[in-house]
């Protein structure tokens, strides 16, 4: 049964210790006669984004700017040579990771025409293939998960009518393309993680409840979620009831404040009870914090980021403020 899947199968992000599943329970509520476990507290991750407004950028030098802001996760786009499976290159990055201890991780918004959920039949074999590729490609990086709009295409531009209908049809598609993907990420043993995203930018799956119902129809136990709490600012009546609505299922976590500011930075996001509703479900993933504060590129122009959101958007300016803000999400967590 799916159920017992989402009780049983292992998260992404958690750690084991002879094999058994660690909980922050046990650490507070020891049994007696049982030996003490060692307890890996989340990884905090940011954005490779953060420090530019072009999603095509050095990542070997954004590796060296998260290990010295204190990161052990750095969260990318997979870059072209990903997409073309260059091995050559790929192992040049990977390398650059363990040699700086950053751990990668792998998130993606399909293009237009890789659209696994669209009408037309080619386009969603193009959209087939592209998710093997990636899933072929993160595979060789040594992650263990490709999260993000990874059913459809984004950002979604609505130059067509949507209606209940419609989003019925390309969500059944979307579920049919990725059941033909999920078996070569779990052979591989990538979780395929599927982040909700708010009305502006998508509407297939933009609640916690719908991204479960995605995934029990697709029916794998590879099939997680991502929760990003700006995505869910918008579309949940309350955060910290979404994660526990999550439970098991969810695989992956993207901070920032309500207007994509590092967390910390602002007084709207009910911080305290996000963090408490983690700890409730023992979630020991990976926190990645993923603000955009510059205007301009790309980056700026998909994000609808059209002014500058933080007064000095210096390098240096900008690594005082992430080292700031990991401090401020390591104690929430803590």
């Amino acid at each position: 049964m799916y159920s017992d899947y989402i009780q049983k199968w292992p998260r992404p992000g958690f750690y084991y210790h002879d094999k058994i599943l660690l909980s922050k329970r046990e650490k507070n509520s020891p049994r007696e006669n049982k030996p003490q476990r060692e307890i890996v507290m989340n990884k905090f991750g940011i954005h490779y984004a953060f420090w530019g407004n072009q999603w095509d950028a050095d990542l070997c030098e954004r590796v060296r700017f998260a290990a010295e802001a204190g990161f052990n996760v750095l969260e990318v786009t997979p870059p072209g040579y990903m997409i073309e499976l260059d091995k050559n290159r790929m192992s040049e990055l990977k390398k650059c990771a363990e040699d700086n201890n950053v751990e990668l991780t792998f998130c993606i918004g399909f293009p237009r025409e890789k659209d696994m959920s669209s009408p037309d039949a080619d386009v969603r074999a193009a959209g087939i293939n592209y998710s093997k590729r990636m899933i072929e490609a993160v595979h060789h990086m040594g992650a263990e998960m490709l999260s993000g709009i990874l059913y459809s295409w984004w950002p979604y531009l609505y130059d067509i009518p949507i209606t209940p209908t419609y989003k019925a049809d390309c969500w059944k598609r979307g579920v049919e393309s990725v059941r033909q993907v999920i078996p070569m990420a779990a052979e591989a043993g990538i979780f395929y993680v599927v982040e909700m995203v708010n009305r502006f930018e998508q509407f297939i799956v933009n609640s916690t409840a719908e991204g479960k119902r995605f995934c029990q129809d697709v029916g794998h136990p590879n099939m997680q979620l991502l929760i990003d709490v700006f995505h869910a600012n918008i579309e949940e009546e309350n955060i910290a009831d979404a994660v526990r609505d999550a439970g098991g299922l969810l695989g992956h976590m993207h901070w920032s404040e309500n207007n994509r500011r590092l967390p910390g930075t602002g007084r709207h996001m009910p911080w305290s009870e996000i963090a408490a509703a983690l700890k409730e479900i023992d979630y020991q993933g990976r926190i990645v914090l993923e603000p955009f504060v510059a205007t301009g590129g790309l980056v700026g122009h998909d994000l609808r980021i059209w002014r500058d959101l933080d007064t000095d958007v210096s390098f240096s300016a900008r690594q005082e403020a992430l080292k700031k803000s990991l401090a401020f999400a390591k104690k929430l967590m803590t």
